[in-house]
């Protein structure tokens, strides 16, 4: 008897212990590992947005930073005309929210030692051609746009640190970044893309 009540409790200890850990990586660890969910004001005036009836002023020309679970929350901006509307943010709250419908690229920018220009290709992004080595950029002006790098490619990292980019082979490694359409276009310029 003695040795069943025994296990019972190692069983119940080791529970409460993978249940703390767990609480442990949701509310300590996850959110500094993770990216972060961006307001993107990419326009020439300060604006006021409302999310599930809490206010967030955004500067011109700026985004800011706030934190919002995964689902569906209500969304209006009175001074870009946006009325009441769903927000979806499922899969990932970790993103670019788009309230004036601006629109920007999600592009795979490549780091290598390596001359690889030839194994690039042409794409029309928007009336210009850019080079790309991974697929087509994508346009977008959606309303939420995921950051499929949890935090390493998002608009708030203006230089990614190499450990951040993913190795594909010996030859290069690359990171998925979103960026607005100009600032895209300024990356292209200089990086001769």
């Amino acid at each position: 008897m003695a040795q069943i009540a025994g296990k019972r409790i190692i069983g119940l200890l080791l529970v409460l212990v993978l249940i703390g850990c767990y609480a442990g990586y949701e509310l300590l660890l996850k959110p500094t590992l993770n990216g972060a969910t961006l307001i993107d004001n990419p326009t020439c005036r300060d604006i006021t947005v409302a999310i599930d009836q809490e206010q967030y002023v955004v500067p011109a020309r700026s985004f800011l930073r706030i934190t919002l679970a995964e689902g569906v929350h209500n969304i209006s901006c009175e001074a870009l005309g946006m009325p009441p509307q769903e927000l979806h943010m499922e899969l990932t709250s970790y993103g670019v929210i788009n309230p004036s419908r601006s629109k920007y690229v999600i592009y795979n920018t490549i780091y290598t030692r390596k001359n690889l220009s030839s194994r690039f290709k042409p794409y029309a992004v928007e009336g210009r051609e850019v080079y790309s080595l991974l697929g087509e950029p994508e346009v977008t002006n959606a309303l939420f746009i995921p950051d499929r790098t949890l935090g390493k490619g998002n608009l708030d990292v203006a230089a990614p640190s190499l450990k951040s980019y993913q190795q594909v082979d010996q030859d290069y490694a690359y990171l998925t970044r979103i960026f607005r359409l100009g600032d895209f276009f300024e990356y292209c310029n200089q990086h001769n893309l």
